[in-house]
């Protein structure tokens, strides 16, 4: 059986298609970094640029200023000069601060910006209930100013690089705790976007927007047909394998973990590829990077209908990003297992891959938007929002976790390779 999966595994490496579809593959993933990179170094020099924009119009407000003071000075008002140098002096502290924050943002001290957005955040984090930020009259959640207060101090703890964002105040970490409507939701969508340029910090931006289940699908495309296309009428090699003494077990077993073993390692290809760009190009990044992990609130007594997040009160706290890493790559093993099962069904019914893609693509699609419960293996395709328990915090279903997801993933995976062999076994191949 070990000749034959070896054998298989040959096969699909002496296709021309395979490796188109690599090469694709893998400039379709430089280009993504490249292109994030790009963005990110756009808004570093836009934030450069609104400072600078301040500092004009804050030096403009004291030439005007100063010079109502010397015609106002001429008369016998000494009150209203006093008033008018109170607002002379405030808007030279507040022009300062800019000259001192555009050399920051220059030169890229980000501990000293970091301090900066601390300083910003104390009075909020501690008088919760005469302080708040607010955009249009919308405010911030109290757990996101938390969170962003405890992010910042751990990111200036540890001296390491935050993410670009597209603001100058303070780069707010958004939680699931802010609902924002409108305008307000575009502009807090924008403030708070963030993107890594690093290996690390660009790798964990891919994995929080479903990167792992879309190289996952496109694993399965690559991989997942051998038997189908080779049953066929057009393509009937699987004969070749009718006039040896094999058994149909031995034959599917081999075929199947020849495909399981080629999109697992494009997988690991697909991820190492965008990190290795960002250590080529901006280093490695810090694996004590701090990544926020939910505690929820608890489930209401009286009902679902009366479940409500607490942002006062609801606690969280940080894991370091080599823990997240860990967490993610162990449970993607398991995720790739259970979708690439699941392909592999699908090819043996439908014998069409791109047929076959597409509803299994649907089929995720409905699974984890529409039926929300620990036991539905579709809930657990974001991998980044079940490791920080997000996911269990929205539903306030405390039992969607890693442990509960591997589980039922690695049981719907041994249903859909039972149901595949059974189909394989009882259908007419030679036919």
């Amino acid at each position: 059986m070990m000749a034959t999966l070896l054998f298989e595994c040959k096969k699909y490496m002496k296709k021309r298609t395979t490796w188109a579809a690599l090469f694709l593959s893998l400039i379709a993933s430089i280009a993504l970094y490249y292109f994030n990179v790009s963005v990110a170094e756009d808004i570093h020099r836009g934030n450069i640029t609104k400072v600078e924009n301040n500092i004009a119009d804050f030096a403009g407000y004291v030439s005007e200023l100063e010079v109502e003071i010397e015609k106002t000075e001429g008369g016998k008002n000494s009150e209203k000069v006093e008033e008018i140098a109170a607002e002379v002096d405030y808007f030279k502290e507040r022009l300062n601060n800019y000259e001192v924050l555009k050399n920051l943002y220059v030169n890229e001290s980000w501990n000293a910006i970091l301090q900066k957005e601390i300083d910003s955040l104390t009075y909020l984090v501690e008088n919760p209930d005469i302080s708040s930020y607010s955009i249009e009259e919308q405010a911030i959640s109290h757990f996101t100013i938390r969170a962003s207060f405890e992010e910042k101090q751990l990111l200036m703890e540890n001296e390491i690089v935050p993410f670009i964002q597209n603001d100058i105040h303070v780069g707010f970490l958004p939680t699931v705790y802010d609902n924002f409507t409108g305008n307000s939701l575009e502009q807090w969508e924008s403030m708070t976007r963030r993107y890594g340029t690093t290996g690390l910090s660009f790798l964990y931006q891919l994995i929080q927007i479903l990167y792992i289940p879309i190289v996952v699908l496109n694993g399965c495309f690559i991989f997942g047909n051998n038997i189908s296309t080779e049953t066929t009428n057009k393509k009937k090699g699987i004969n070749f394998y009718l006039t040896l003494p094999n058994q149909k077990w031995k034959l599917f077993t081999a075929k199947y973990f020849s495909g399981l073993l080629l999109t697992l390692g494009y997988s690991v290809f697909m991820l190492l590829i965008p990190f290795l760009c960002g250590v080529i190009t901006k280093g490695m990044g810090s694996l004590k990077y701090p990544v926020l992990v939910y505690e929820g609130s608890e489930p209401n007594p009286y009902g679902s209908e009366y479940n409500e997040l607490n942002p006062m009160e609801d606690l969280f706290h940080f894991i370091e990003l080599q823990d997240y890493l860990v967490k993610v790559l162990l449970f993607s093993v398991v995720f790739v297992i259970f979708l690439y099962s699941f392909y592999y069904f699908l090819s043996l019914l439908i014998k069409n891959p791109g047929v076959s893609l597409f509803l299994l693509g649907a089929i995720t699609y409905a699974g984890m938007n529409f039926l929300q419960s620990p036991y539905n293996p579709f809930a657990y395709v974001d991998i980044h929002k079940v490791v920080t328990r997000e996911t269990a915090t929205l539903l306030f279903n405390p039992s969607i976790q890693l442990q509960t997801g591997m589980v039922v993933l690695l049981a719907a995976s041994g249903l859909m390779v039972s149901l595949s062999f059974l189909k394989f076994r009882f259908s007419n191949i030679s036919g």
